[in-house]
């Protein structure tokens, strides 16, 4: 079996033009549609059994965003069926009204069952909050879930990444439990998003993935101030005999500078 990561696609179908800060890396941006279709067409879709997604959908967009990005996908994608889950530059109540006509501002969990893989998408993201958050509901929800599929292979999608080190900004915040919860589950594999950075290891004895993102990748150079580049990465996934391995392949050469951010300005 195989399936693509595709994370952090930041969409907005007009981003507003900003003078400096962080929000000026998109003047010159590529849309990452484009950065989208060249990834595509470097696979052959046919040989594709399902898409994972993790996270940051759109750039703190409005619910029209949410809507043309769903019609964007489903369009490149046609009947390669996709998974999803929320990261921090995500409205949940705009997703909701975008890609279901529905109104919410619940987290957005799901479990779905591809052949005899299950996938689990867990909602640790809070709008505007970079770090994450899990509440005791979302632990008890993962709890119940991770017990129910214990007998069938399953990966784990979100969005924030758990292991501290893997990059320079903060992880999620948890705790033993939560690691006793993952130890003991039928979990083959673990995808993340958020850092904009592959990243390869190991997260309570699962194996653990994240992939490059399809807008933009920053370069912490320290004392607050971040270089960010244009970037367009995803990964193919194989899922075999109850072991996962994934490449990370690059759709763009063009290392491109979208600006060098002073946050503590």
């Amino acid at each position: 079996m195989k399936f693509l990561h595709l994370s952090d696609i930041h969409f907005l179908r007009e981003y507003p033009k900003a003078e400096k800060g962080y929000n000026a890396i998109f003047n010159d941006m590529t849309s990452p549609l484009i950065q989208l279709k060249k990834a595509l067409i470097m696979v052959d879709l046919s040989k594709i059994d399902f898409v994972i997604i993790t996270g940051d959908l759109v750039e703190s967009g409005m619910y029209e965003d949410y809507f043309s990005l769903k019609c964007e996908l489903e369009k490149l994608l046609g009947n390669v069926p996709y998974i999803l889950t929320l990261g921090n530059h995500d409205n949940k109540a705009a997703f909701y009204k975008g890609w279901f006509n529905k109104e919410c501002n619940e987290p957005y969990n799901t479990v779905n069952e591809i052949d005899n893989l299950r996938i689990i998408s867990f909602d640790n993201s809070v709008y505007k909050n970079s770090d994450g958050f899990i509440s005791n509901e979302q632990y008890k929800w993962l709890e119940n879930q991770l017990k129910d599929g214990s007998k069938k292979d399953t990966i784990l999608i979100l969005h924030h990444h758990l292991i501290k080190d893997q990059f320079t900004t903060p992880s999620v915040d948890i705790d033993y439990n939560f690691e006793k919860i993952i130890r003991e589950s039928s979990l083959v594999g673990i995808f993340v998003g958020h850092t904009h950075h592959p990243f390869n290891g190991s997260f309570a004895d699962k194996p653990y993935f994240s992939t490059g993102s399809l807008s933009f990748i920053g370069h912490d150079e320290g004392n607050g101030i971040v270089r960010f580049e244009e970037n367009a990465q995803f990964s193919i996934c194989t899922y075999e005999d109850g072991k996962i391995s994934v490449e990370v392949i690059s759709a763009s050469n063009d290392n491109k500078l979208l600006g060098i951010v002073n946050f503590k300005e």
